[in-house]
């Protein structure tokens, strides 16, 4: 049985909201309940729950409306959905439920039944997490399933693909521990600036290991990519230690066994439209995509670069294509700005937490997508004086 997994209980009747929190508890979970779903919406905000049990008939927004807003949304599409139903509503809602939840139960639910109803839940969810990354974002199947619905509705779209360079070199060095912690951190990275920065239904996949896919409309590739290369940039050289940041790389070896310096990571991003370009496949799509990343991985530093070809006459003129785009003006789209420090590095370097309270934190902050101060103040490993304090002198 799954232990200290959070539930979210979106209940408006009170026998029912009074009953089901005190079934659960008993048995591990940690139930938080509303009573409406704008009020589920801001819960969520707070953290991701392991699971939802939504009431299909609910004040000011119905379960139906929350699950489909939950399901649409790359972020929170991974957690599970239970729908407490009447008898009477399933069959002319039958087509919602099978579109919309995970799994449906009838009022009033019985208690084995959803007991058992929700550790299933949690199963397949924890089996799909693990078996396909550490992100819980939609992996091979959906992104592909997606780019063939873009290609059969005739949408303009880019597809923007994102690789860490010299990753396997910081895996090899530090472990696979702090390996998976640049995952985690990368796909945060990914996902905040698509939500702040790209369109509503704007999608963020993750293919495996260090690459990550992003599908959203030409107007957006440049801001998205030039954002996400900005935060990488700016945080991920923190996950070495301070010898091999001044150093600026890590002793590695190459594939023949020889010792090599090996560069800190950086980021390589190729972009692909279908706006001046038929794509008709996704094998047409990611045959261009990895063109681009080829030649982007002979180019030192984080960089983007975008397909600017009207017509597909084959690799060879593909290569003109890329070096045509290599003499623009935007050189790659480079960045150079300097940024603020991180939170957390300014919380050690008062020395206000530890390395190892700081890596908890964090986890907590990729997993849950609360602000990295609000887990910290939640973890009592600061005061909201320090923290406030840290921040105003960041201003």
């Amino acid at each position: 049985m799954q232990k200290s997994k959070k539930i979210l209980l979106v209940e408006s009747e009170q026998l029912i909201a009074e009953i089901l929190p005190k079934l659960l508890r008993p048995l591990g979970y940690e139930v938080v309940l509303v009573q409406d779903g704008y009020a589920a919406l801001e819960e969520i905000k707070k953290g991701f729950p392991a699971l939802i049990i939504v009431d299909e008939h609910l004040p000011k927004m119905d379960g139906f409306t929350l699950s489909k807003i939950l399901k649409s949304d790359f972020v929170t599409s991974y957690i599970p959905i239970i729908l407490l139903i009447e008898k009477r509503q399933i069959r002319k809602k039958i087509l919602e439920v099978e579109q919309g939840m995970d799994d449906y139960i009838l009022k009033p639910p019985d208690p084995i039944d959803l007991e058992v109803r929700i550790e299933m839940a949690l199963r397949r969810t924890d089996h799909q997490v693990h078996a396909d990354s550490l992100t819980r974002l939609p992996g091979n199947r959906e992104i592909e399933k997606k780019i063939k619905a873009k290609i059969e509705q005739g949408e303009i779209f880019s597809f923007i693909y994102f690789d860490v360079d010299n990753f396997k070199s910081f895996n090899d060095c530090y472990g696979y521990f702090r390996g998976d912690t640049v995952i985690m951190q990368t796909s945060r990275i990914i996902t905040s600036a698509v939500k702040r920065l790209g369109n509503k239904d704007d999608f963020v996949g993750h293919v495996g290991g260090d690459d990550f896919v992003v599908i959203t409309t030409p107007d957006k590739e440049t801001l998205i990519s030039h954002e996400i290369i900005q935060q990488f940039d700016r945080l991920i050289p923190l996950h070495y230690n301070l010898m091999h940041r001044r150093l600026k790389y890590v002793p590695a070896k190459d594939r023949n066994g020889n010792d090599i310096k090996a560069p800190l990571m950086t980021m390589s991003v190729a972009i692909v439209n279908n706006k001046n370009l038929e794509i008709r496949n996704v094998i047409e799509l990611t045959e261009v995509a990895f063109e681009i990343k080829k030649y982007l991985k002979a180019v030192s530093g984080s960089k983007y670069l975008a397909n600017r070809r009207v017509s597909d006459k084959g690799a060879h003129q593909r290569k003109g294509l890329i070096k045509e785009s290599y003499s623009m003006p935007v050189r790659f789209g480079q960045v150079y700005r300097r940024r603020k420090l991180p939170l957390g590095q300014l919380l050690l370097d008062a020395k206000l937490i530890t390395e190892s309270q700081l890596e908890e934190a964090l986890h907590e902050h990729w997993n849950s997508g609360q602000l990295l101060g609000q887990v910290l103040l939640r973890m009592n490993l600061i005061s909201a004086k320090d923290l406030d304090k840290i921040l105003k002198e960041q201003k």
